[in-house]
């Protein structure tokens, strides 16, 4: 009994005696300056992520300022995200699991839209999914792969108005595809 009570008082002695550790620091002005470090490991290898074509680029017919009024769907072009050779450290479990994907599209936000860059105004980019679902920036997506195989995602991106003043010139926009594969 007396034994624990001493190996319980020695690390509160020690923590009593110790400079406890802080993960901020205190800079000029009383703004607070922040330290983290990570260590962390691969557990599963990467699957083969394969998005239209080889530069990853999505290009647009010009287009008809008053087609963006009215709806016009001309302007939609598809993309086709391609997951596969996925393995996982469930290999060999069986059956096997299923694999869980979280996929999300970052880019400029123009309200639900993604936001374009350029000379153009009043325009924006949309991306929805294969069953009319409008997907936002920074939306989370869950999917999901029963085999090894393969998994087909079906996007659609058409250019919008945005509700501005429609102006007339070029545009571009990044949208960057974050997927998380566990």
């Amino acid at each position: 009994m007396i034994r624990s009570i001493a190996l319980s008082l020695i690390p509160l002695t020690l923590f009593m005696v110790g400079e406890p550790a802080r993960a901020t620091e205190a800079v000029s002005g009383g703004a607070l300056k922040g330290r983290v470090q990570l260590a962390g490991s691969i557990v599963d290898s990467a699957c083969t992520i394969r998005v239209g074509n080889e530069s990853q680029t999505i290009s647009f017919k010009p287009t008809v300022l008053s087609g963006l009024v009215s709806g016009d769907s001309t302007s939609q072009q598809p993309i086709n995200i391609y997951v596969s050779d996925c393995t996982t450290y469930h290999a060999l479990r069986s059956p096997l699991p299923p694999q869980l994907f979280k996929l999300s599209f970052e880019g400029e936000t123009d309200g639900k839209h993604f936001g374009t860059q350029g000379t153009a105004q009043g325009i924006a980019l949309q991306i929805k999914d294969e069953h009319g679902k409008l997907i936002s920036p920074g939306m989370l997506l869950d999917h999901s792969m029963q085999s090894a195989d393969i998994l087909i995602l079906n996007y659609y991106l058409t250019l919008v108005g945005s509700g501005h003043v429609l102006k007339a010139g070029d545009y571009h926009a990044t949208i960057k595809l974050n997927i998380q594969h566990f």
